[in-house]
């Protein structure tokens, strides 16, 4: 099912019959998975002249999932190593592919190409950690390459079910990057936000929101750029410890293709979710049915905070709906059906 070719001498080394992935049988793995068989791999490939050569298991996977364009890549830790947080020594469950690149690079981790993983052996890591931390790196080497998600679970009973089922799961969960080029507003985006803006407020989908008040809260605004172009926007309102409330979520008609409008929207949520924020309400008078395939429900007036009901625009009659979070495994599951 897969091809193997020498990584050859590096840096003087000659690595014999060590092997790099060479080419992936896409179409026969397809073949068997249609007729309900199991592809397992061994970590012996052979090349085009016949020649065995050995193939790290790890890179193997990595490699394979990307060329399959997995959607999930799952490794067992070899001692059950878990990721805690610094100052609050609490499980981390989810990174962010940027997230997990800087944590390796601190640790002294790299991947080389697509056959090797260079790491600062000045460090003394304990066995467990190193071997996360390399599981990690081909992780990310899997996620460069197309995979949506890789897992870290541990070799325990019941682990696999419970990462894949359950709301914290067992494990680590990294992904990719669907945010990039989402960041804050600046007051100079005032004039890219209103252009995108400016046919919805035409159609009265929107409502006019004047430049001055954009500029005393340009905080609240995010923005999603591409060539350095204002192509979407959102807002950002907390009010209290538990509500926030999305509106002016935007994106020009030119670029709704690709998800652009999900992204920006979980970005939205996630920010919300880490401001300790349990309740989302949005007000919609024409795109009530995007808001409920994303797991909003209708409510009355006085489901609002009270500050947000004495603002409350009765004559527009707007419809409230309403979403709660409890945490970023939530928002990960969605984003599964993106």
């Amino acid at each position: 099912f897969f091809s193997a070719k020498p990584i050859g001498v590096r840096d003087g080394i000659d690595y014999e019959y060590t092997g790099i992935l060479r080419r992936v049988e896409i179409e026969k793995i397809r073949r068997a998975h249609a007729a309900n068989d199991v592809v397992v791999l061994t970590t012996l490939g052979v090349s085009p002249s016949g020649e065995l050569f050995s193939v790290n298991s790890e890179c193997l996977a990595a490699g394979v999932a990307g060329a399959m364009k997995a959607s999930k890549l799952i490794f067992l830790s070899e001692e059950g190593t878990m990721l805690r947080h610094k100052e609050t020594s609490k499980p981390v469950h989810t990174l962010r592919l940027e997230d997990a690149r800087r944590l390796l690079s601190y640790n002294g981790f790299d991947v080389m190409g697509n056959f090797a993983i260079k790491y600062d052996a000045t460090k003394k890591l304990q066995r467990g950690v190193l071997a996360t931390f390399r599981k990690i790196c081909w992780s990310l080497s899997s996620l460069r390459q197309g995979v949506k998600r890789a897992h870290i679970i541990p070799p325990s009973d019941g682990s696999l079910l419970s990462e894949l089922y359950t709301r914290d799961g067992s494990g680590l969960l990294i992904s990719r990057d669907l945010y990039d080029g989402i960041r804050r507003a600046v007051v100079e985006d005032i004039p890219g936000i209103c252009a995108v803006i400016r046919p919805l407020i035409d159609a009265n989908v929107l409502v006019d929101r004047p430049a001055n008040i954009m500029e005393e809260e340009i905080d609240t605004y995010y923005v999603f750029i591409r060539d350095d172009l204002v192509v979407g926007c959102g807002q950002v309102k907390i009010f209290g410890e538990k509500y926030a409330e999305i509106g002016c979520l935007v994106i020009a008609k030119e670029y709704r293709q690709g998800g652009r409008g999900d992204a920006l929207f979980g970005y939205l949520e996630r920010l919300c979710c880490r401001a300790g924020v349990t309740t989302i309400f949005v007000l919609s008078t024409q795109t009530m049915q995007w808001f409920l395939e994303r797991g909003f429900y209708e409510v009355g007036v006085e489901a609002l905070p009270e500050v947000r009901q004495a603002s409350y625009n009765h004559e527009r009659k707007s419809k409230i709906y309403i979403k709660k979070i409890e945490n970023e495994r939530d928002l990960d599951a969605e984003e599964l059906m993106w």
